[in-house]
């Protein structure tokens, strides 16, 4: 296959700049652009950055029509709570996925997208169900709301031409990212179900965006489950973190919330459902031939060793001598 022109949608998000790092280094890349709100959050060397805002659709339309690209990674998405609130998320989010679709009927070269969704899809694992990619899209979240329908969105308007690799990521951890999950875990204390015996997986950042990549240049037509070995319970995390369960009944969610969004640690719903009921999946599908090398024990190893945050005081203006 010849040299090809990238695109990147979302390349401002740490995952976005981390990915699209790694896809400047494949020469089979001859351009590699970028579209998003906020520049990069890292150097790159040979991406071409665009900033277009969320409601400009026009100029969004406009950009990748004139850019034409052969390939196209679609990492708009704002997990609530995340970066934006719940409402500003979920329009940011849909207002790229629309001028997208839009987009996509004009590119008639197109021959890959690739497109962030989660597992958040599935909605809760009650009962320890583990969900691979046959399980029912079946959200109980406003976050899986917003991939269930992103996903519907792009099946329908991507070209027929083209392989569409739908990315289903557990929970992405990482030093700069900024996870509502990672934030809350980092708290001295963290709400918890008394009752409930649930599980989660997460994936690391590194992992993801590999995952991105791989996608990008060996990818399937089909969704792909992306997240790492090893599940582990709230309690277990509690007790690795050394940080305080507080035990929530199930009508105090509402307060305790209230509390972690005062202590800096917004609770939106699809990490509540998680905290009460687990999230697990599995990857039946290995056309990737990708793994993620951080099992999920790790990636919160690697969240608690991460330094807190040191308030410095303003430094006081010296007393004049007379």
């Amino acid at each position: 296959m010849g040299e090809q022109r990238l695109l990147v949608v979302g390349v401002g998000s740490e995952l976005g700049s981390l990915a699209t790092a790694l896809l400047e280094q494949h020469d089979r890349f001859a351009e590699v652009h970028g579209i998003d709100v906020h520049p990069p959050r890292r150097r790159l060397r040979r991406t071409t950055f665009h900033r277009v805002e969320h409601g400009d659709a026009a100029e969004f339309v406009r950009r990748i029509t004139s850019l034409r690209p052969d390939v196209v990674v679609h990492l708009g998405v704002w997990e609530p709570h995340a970066r934006l609130g719940t409402k500003e998320a979920r329009l940011a989010t849909g207002s790229y996925a629309k001028t997208l679709c839009e987009a996509l009927s004009t590119l008639h070269g197109l021959s890959r997208l690739v497109v962030r969704s989660g597992i958040e899809v599935y909605g809760g694992s009650r009962e320890g169900r583990v969900y691979d990619e046959h399980s029912p899209i079946a959200p109980t979240s406003t976050y899986g709301h917003m991939l269930a329908a992103l996903e519907t969105m792009v099946s329908e308007a991507a070209p027929s031409s083209a392989t569409t690799t739908v990315l289903r990521l557990a929970p992405v951890i990482g030093a700069h990212v900024p996870s509502p999950l990672g934030r809350l875990l980092r708290l001295p204390f963290v709400p918890i179900d008394p009752t409930s015996r649930a599980k989660f997986q997460v994936v690391a950042d590194d992992d993801a965006a590999r995952a991105v990549m791989h996608a990008a240049i060996n990818g399937r037509h089909e969704a792909v489950n992306v997240v790492a070995d090893g599940p582990v319970s709230i309690a277990g995390v509690m007790r690795q973190g050394r940080r305080l369960p507080v035990p929530v009944l199930p009508f105090t969610w509402p307060v305790a919330s209230s509390l972690t969004t005062l202590a800096g640690a917004p609770l939106p719903d699809h990490v509540r459902e998680l905290l009460q009921h687990g999230r697990l999946a599995r990857t039946l599908t290995h056309d990737l031939d990708y793994r993620p090398v951080h099992s999920t024990s790790d990636v919160v190893s690697r969240l608690y060793s991460w330094p807190s945050v040191v308030r410095i005081a303003p430094k006081q203006p010296r007393e004049r001598v007379a």
